[in-house]
């Protein structure tokens, strides 16, 4: 784990109803210490079940086995929400745009779990139950972060909460535009010819976008983290934990305080960790679409003012090949 740590959250766990503000203080220094110190932690007693997260991984996988034409028919759009094939993103480019690693991924975006979501119903019944289902343990354990993290910068509990009012909302009644994401993630066994290729890679170096991040990952691992001193720090697995992570966008809340870490997955070393399929899923945090994230301590030239949703178009522009279209 290096200087990853893990963090408690007995006092505010999920199976506590409603935790005291003295929980959520004493919880809250343990987290900014280590936000501050690599922008990574690992938490445990969440009190997110493991069944809910390992059924979310096996339907997940039962979608990912089908064939691409059936998968096709679930393609992810302008909706943000739907299976990305291998390929469709890149996230490593250097600055003129090229391509610097070959990415060997597939992906099933969920942001609308209301009954007007786009699932693949005919073809993978279970998914949306699955997925739904830890879209809720994972807002609920979310919310709690949050009110610790508005500790952490001298804010009212309820700060962080009035700006993320519609995470997984869109398609209830007026509800707030927000695009907080459950993403389930495939990375495919590498050949051994793959494997040769230097540019291969699972997932290329990269912040995350927005406020914070939960990863829920398999046995395997594969992510690392980069450290204060440019160094990798494997970031695998601990039993039992979720790991957490900051946005660009709590980076700018908190004029850098907090950073946005850039990590990676990579192709294991060990032949039959590469001959194995991975599997992660990531919900990722967003502020409402029309928060206009900057240095709450006031202005920075390095965090120009921008809102949630426009540095969301903003990235996805850069990652996207065909721009969601």
């Amino acid at each position: 784990m290096s200087d990853i740590k893990i963090v408690d959250l007995q006092k505010i766990s999920l199976n506590i109803s409603k935790p005291d503000v003295e929980n959520y203080k004493e919880v809250s220094q343990k987290i900014k210490k280590c936000f501050e110190n690599i922008g990574f932690m690992y938490i445990r007693n969440h009190g997110i079940p493991q069944d809910v997260i390992d059924r979310g991984m096996e339907s997940s996988m039962e979608f990912f086995d089908l064939k691409r034409q059936v998968k096709n028919l679930s393609r992810k759009g302008s909706e943000y929400q739907g299976w990305v094939e291998q390929g469709r993103e890149i996230f490593d480019q250097d600055e003129e745009g090229k391509i610097a690693e070959l990415e060997v991924r597939e992906t099933y975006d969920l942001k609308n779990v209301s009954s007007s979501g786009i699932f693949p119903d005919e073809n993978c019944p279970q998914l949306r139950e699955a997925l739904a289902r830890l879209s809720e343990c994972s807002k609920d354990l979310a919310l709690r972060l949050l009110r610790c993290i508005s500790l952490c910068l001298d804010q009212d509990l309820d700060f962080m909460d009035n700006i993320h009012l519609g995470m997984m909302m869109e398609g209830t009644e007026g509800h707030v535009e927000n695009c907080t994401t459950l993403r389930s993630i495939h990375y495919p066994p590498i050949s051994d010819k793959m494997a040769k290729d230097p540019k291969i890679i699972r997932c290329g170096e990269h912040s995350d976008y927005g406020t914070i991040t939960l990863l829920y990952q398999d046995k395997l691992g594969g992510l690392e983290v980069k450290g204060v001193d440019g160094q990798w720090i494997n970031a695998d697995p601990v039993p039992g934990t979720v790991l957490v992570n900051v946005g660009d966008l709590l980076e700018a809340l908190t004029g850098g305080l907090f950073p946005a870490t850039r990590h990676r997955v990579v192709v294991p070393e060990q032949e039959i960790r590469r001959r194995t399929k991975r599997q992660s899923i990531v919900f990722f945090i967003h502020p409402d679409d029309a928060v206009v994230c900057e240095p709450l301590a006031g202005p920075d030239p390095r965090y120009q003012p921008v809102t949630a949703r426009q540095h969301l178009e903003n990235r996805f522009a850069a990652t996207y090949e065909d721009n969601l279209k």
